[in-house]
């Protein structure tokens, strides 16, 4: 197949593009970045382009059989500037849309986020409940799934919505910017600081799902011929745990790959307090005949190379930063 990936050099993004590229497929990976890159050694499948080169032009993209659309405003840059989410997360969604629909593009796969469901994520949730988005990254990646699912009921393609947990792994690439997010910020931690600190008592419900299952279960959707004409699934573990639980085994991990004592440091919690319940169904996922590899020490353990191999880039990197354990 010939791949366009959207944010191709991001945390998620870098995965799916090594991964599609290592698999045999001719992969296009857009980046902002594309024209200040770090010496990588890419795949040999893989091409870098910056998004404008391609996204003027809608004869540019023929002969393409798959867009995977990843590139969005983060969460913090969604609150910050929310007309500028609207602009990113919809409109720019909306013109790649279109656009791989007039050259041909049969399959549009849109990676959208468990949020759109509530705040807070409590509860039990499943592709039938109904949303309910409050910030501005949940709104706006609601409403571009609607415009996805429109183009593949209205105009015949087959479009995808990927309701996206608590990705997790070893970055593909140096160009990947999410090291705020409690995996990445904890493995660096343990690296450079020889400690972990959580900003919060850690009795939050997460469902963390393998960067790793994450790219297999995107190629599933996209090649299973025995997929039921479903257009939006959760791609998730389908089993939350803790911070806290997610934080020792980090720990447990980190210590072992270090071969030192690394301290694990949080708010203690206030008495009397209870876990909430937090549950996003898979079902859906596996009644397509997905199996989850679920490795997720190796996941832990490839995140803890990376920043042992990029230490000097990363250590001073996230000071300035918001981080958000809780």
């Amino acid at each position: 197949m010939k791949i366009i990936i959207s944010g191709g050099l991001g945390y998620i993004g870098g995965r799916l593009s090594k991964y599609f590229a290592e698999q045999g497929h001719t992969v296009i990976a857009l980046s902002r970045k594309a024209a200040f890159l770090p010496v990588v050694d890419w795949p040999a499948n893989l091409q870098v382009l910056h998004p404008s080169d391609l996204i003027s032009d809608s004869r540019k993209l023929k002969g393409f059989d798959v867009f995977i659309h990843l590139a969005a405003l983060n969460e913090n840059d969604c609150a910050k500037y929310p007309a500028k989410a609207i602009e990113v997360n919809i409109t720019e969604t909306l013109q790649w849309l279109d656009n791989s629909w007039k050259a041909g593009v049969t399959k549009f796969i849109y990676f959208s986020t468990a949020h759109v469901y509530a705040k807070p994520l409590t509860g039990y949730f499943d592709e039938q409940t109904l949303t309910k988005p409050i910030h501005p990254y949940a709104i706006t990646h609601k409403c571009a799934e609607d415009y996805v699912l429109a183009y593949a009921t209205e105009k015949g393609m087959e479009n995808l919505a990927i309701r996206l947990t608590n990705a997790f792994g070893g970055p593909a690439f140096p160009t990947a910017d999410r090291w705020t997010l409690l995996v990445n910020d904890l493995c660096r931690m343990a690296v450079a600081e020889g400690k972990m600190t959580l900003l919060s008592d850690g009795l939050q419900m997460r469902d963390f799902i393998c960067l790793e299952d994450v790219c297999a279960a995107t190629a599933h959707l996209i090649g299973g011929s025995t997929i039921d004409k479903e257009l939006l699934y959760n791609m998730s573990s389908g089993k939350s745990v803790t911070i806290l639980d997610m934080a020792l085994l980090i720990n447990k991990n980190a210590e072992e790959f270090l071969g030192r004592p690394i301290d694990l440091l949080r708010k203690m919690p206030s008495e009397n307090l209870k876990t909430v319940s937090h549950q996003i169904s898979n079902k859906r996922l596996l009644s397509t005949g997905f199996i989850f590899n679920n490795r997720i020490d190796t996941e832990i353990k490839s995140t803890l190379k990376y920043f042992s191999e990029n230490r000097v880039q990363h250590t001073n990197e996230v000071v300035h930063s918001k981080r958000l354990h809780g």
